[in-house]
């Protein structure tokens, strides 16, 4: 295998364990075994080695010792001021995407926004996470500002898990309804600041989301680092 091959396929173990992790199908603390991985993704221990030194120089895995790498833990103080710059990167990319989104976009976000709304009617959890990352993502895409966008992930994939626990709390998924709709709105008209001011309030944990969120956090102990 060539180095350029080596380098393309460590990229791609590392976008798949991004993708794992994004989804909670890895939580924070999940041992990442070298052999384990390599067996299941059908490839040589070194891309999958390169790929977790990858993800290491990230701060997404960590090393814990005698227990090997893990999914990366992240302290409650560390967690809040996490939540704190996404919501400044989501709202600057929903600016650019008022000014920059284009038709295709558009529909596109429509469909993830009735997805959402399907998850909620039906009451499904996992579905509307998902479809939730779907239309945070497509609004970042939508910027078409190529930093934003690989900040934004990184961060994103390291709070997802802990986003997850809020989509899960009551009435969590109802209220995100309408604040999805005035996010779209604001972009579809092309009103940038709206946009901005509207994201920024749907992911800032202020009030009772962010009192909730510590109260989860601290019965859930396996995903915060202590």
């Amino acid at each position: 295998m060539s180095q350029s091959e080596s380098v393309s396929l460590s990229a791609e173990v590392a976008t798949r364990l991004e993708e794992e992790i994004l989804h909670a199908k890895r939580k924070p603390g999940d041992r990442l075994d070298e052999r384990q991985l390599a067996e299941q993704y059908g490839v040589s221990r070194t891309p999958v080695r390169e790929a977790l030194q990858r993800l290491a120089a990230s701060g997404l895995v960590v090393s814990r010792g005698k227990q090997g790498l893990q999914v990366a833990k992240l302290a409650v103080a560390d967690l809040l001021d996490a939540f704190s710059v996404v919501a400044e990167l989501e709202a600057l990319a929903a600016s650019q995407a008022a000014r920059r989104i284009t038709p295709a976009q558009k529909e596109e976000m429509i469909k993830c926004h009735l997805a959402c709304e399907e998850a909620v009617k039906s009451g499904d959890g996992d579905a509307f996470f998902t479809a939730n990352i779907a239309f945070h993502n497509l609004i970042s895409v939508a910027s078409h500002n190529r930093v934003l966008q690989e900040q934004l992930r990184r961060l994103t994939v390291k709070t997802s898990p802990y986003r997850r626990i809020i989509t899960f709390q009551a009435d969590r998924m109802n209220k995100s309804i309408p604040e999805h709709t005035a996010v779209m709105e604001a972009i579809f008209r092309g009103d940038g600041q709206a946009a901005s001011d509207a994201l920024r309030a749907h992911v800032t944990l202020l009030g009772e989301g962010l009192s909730d969120l510590i109260h989860f956090l601290s019965i859930d102990t396996d995903i915060v680092q202590r």
